[in-house]
């Protein structure tokens, strides 16, 4: 029977797409450093697809702002459960910031790539989180 299913997983640090059927594209996401509480500096946003996530296990938290956002636009923080999926719109600025035992899982168009863009947050925005996470280091 082991010919009937695939099986995917990742182990290492960072992301990985670990499955592509040309319409949807799964990724599991583990902590790397750009993901922790002292290195997040940025946003991203996806401007043709609504992207999914769940977490597996570990703590993690997403950073939310909306597509008009500027360098005073408050960033709201969302501490994420495990087993709950949680839909991010198409066009809303986003980051994770992680756990160092976190795995988390993401679904999204397999063009995502294609639509995305990133953005600095501004040292005011920066504080704002970190003062705001939970520690979860």
């Amino acid at each position: 029977m082991k010919g009937l299913i695939e099986v995917f997983e990742h182990t290492g640090e960072g992301i990985s797409e670990v499955y592509d059927n040309g319409k949807w594209l799964l990724s599991i996401k583990n902590w790397r450093e750009a993901n922790s509480v002292e290195k997040i500096a940025r946003l991203e946003i996806h401007y043709t697809t609504d992207q999914q996530f769940m977490l597996i296990s570990g703590k993690a938290c997403l950073l939310l702002a909306p597509e008009g956002m500027d360098d005073t636009t408050k960033i709201q923080v969302l501490s994420l459960e495990v087993g709950k999926i949680y839909n991010l719109p198409v066009k809303t600025w986003f980051n994770n910031v992680l756990s160092k035992d976190c795995k988390l899982m993401y679904c999204e168009s397999s063009d995502a790539v294609d639509n995305s863009e990133y953005r600095p947050m501004s040292v005011q925005q920066i504080k704002q989180v970190k003062k705001e996470l939970v520690e979860i280091d």
